[in-house]
């Protein structure tokens, strides 16, 4: 797949300009705070219609505006399709999502256009809560498996019901129905996250080898928080007002020798691990799909190894499309071997743009 062009309405600090994409790699150039890692989340948010940078959507609306928007051209399957979204921000929060100007459903969106994103200022896969670890678990099913979204979102609904009765006291037979109810939703929704966590840690351990990384014993440990003995936890839940078991108690684990990974690691093997991570998920997708999602790189800095890196990018398949920003000219140089365009970012407008062979 490859996206052609970009226009966005309020997002953050962009010019409400369009943008033409190289199919291959693009490098995005300049100062801190022109706008280069906004393009790169601008496209992140095309696709999934949420930030690879924070979880707070009203984020990413230009200051005092009521409402934001992409749209973007993507050409995929011989085909070129317009993909737009548009959120509203205040009581209303409405998400519009359309393909060719007609609108569609979240899970239809969302399997029109994938891409994996990395940034070195973005951790939270080893350092941050269990949430966002399992965020990144469910982001990955959902990129190779479309409804798996739909199956983690029948398990939201039922959760929530379960814990408003819960909260409310209800009746022991009322609970039970619900019980069975959310016994079957949950196990569809781990052993999702099972089996990648399982495919995806093999891949991760293969690459890592590969590649001769000093760093080679980290492993993967999904810990499902088991729904089959609900009746047991009723007492407690019924005090906590909440649901104590289930996919949303689920512990995903990185550890170095039954160490957690963030405590043994220091800051570059921890950027290095999730940069490893990144590319066992492109991989993952690519097997699957027999196609290649879009792969942003953002603020790679020195702290990352950078004959590993030119190793890496030289495996993606060819299809791949790149886009990378880096305030170290050094490091762009590993995109720069082939075809590709550098497109100046200054005040959040593209200033400049030039093509190389």
């Amino acid at each position: 797949m490859i996206l052609r062009s970009l226009v966005t309405d309020n997002f953050r600090n962009l010019a409400a300009a369009d943008v033409a994409f190289h199919e291959t790699a693009n490098i995005l150039v300049g100062r801190n705070g022109q706008g280069k890692t906004n393009l790169l989340e601008a496209i992140y948010f095309l696709a999934t219609t949420k930030s690879f940078r924070t979880n707070r959507v009203a984020s990413m609306f230009r200051h005092g505006s009521p409402n934001t928007f992409a749209s973007g051209v993507l050409h995929r399957d011989g085909l070129d399709r317009t993909l737009s979204v548009g959120l509203e921000s205040g009581e209303s929060k409405k998400r519009v999502l359309m393909i060719n100007g007609e609108k569609v459903t979240l899970p239809a969106y969302l399997n029109a256009m994938s891409v994996f994103a990395y940034s070195s200022a973005r951790l939270d896969i080893l350092r941050g809560a269990p949430e966002e670890r399992r965020r990144f678990l469910d982001r990955g099913i959902a990129s190779i498996n479309p409804a798996y979204l739909e199956q983690l979102t029948r398990y939201a609904r039922i959760l929530k019901q379960r814990n408003a009765l819960l909260h409310e006291a209800a009746p022991a037979a009322t609970l039970d129905a619900w019980d069975e109810e959310l016994k079957q939703a949950a196990t569809i929704v781990q052993r999702g996250r099972a089996a990648y966590a399982s495919d995806l840690s093999a891949l991760f351990a293969e690459i890592v080898a590969q590649h001769g990384y000093h760093v080679g014993n980290v492993e993967l440990q999904y810990r499902p928080s088991l729904t089959g003995e609900l009746a047991k936890h009723r007492r407690d839940e019924l005090r906590a007002r909440m649901t104590l078991v289930g996919p949303q108690r689920d512990l995903v684990d990185f550890e170095v020798e039954g160490r957690p990974a963030a405590e043994v690691l220091s800051g570059g093997e921890q950027k290095m691990i999730v940069l490893f991570l990144k590319f066992a998920k492109l991989e993952l997708f690519r097997r699957r799909h027999d196609d290649a999602p879009l792969f942003l790189l953002d603020d790679v800095d020195a702290e990352l190894d950078l004959e590993i890196l030119q190793k890496l990018l030289t495996n993606l398949p060819v299809s791949t499309q790149v886009f990378a920003t880096s305030a170290k000219e050094v490091f762009l140089q590993a995109l720069e071997a082939g075809p590709h365009r550098r497109l100046t970012i200054e005040n959040g407008r593209v200033s400049s743009v030039r093509d190389f062979a």
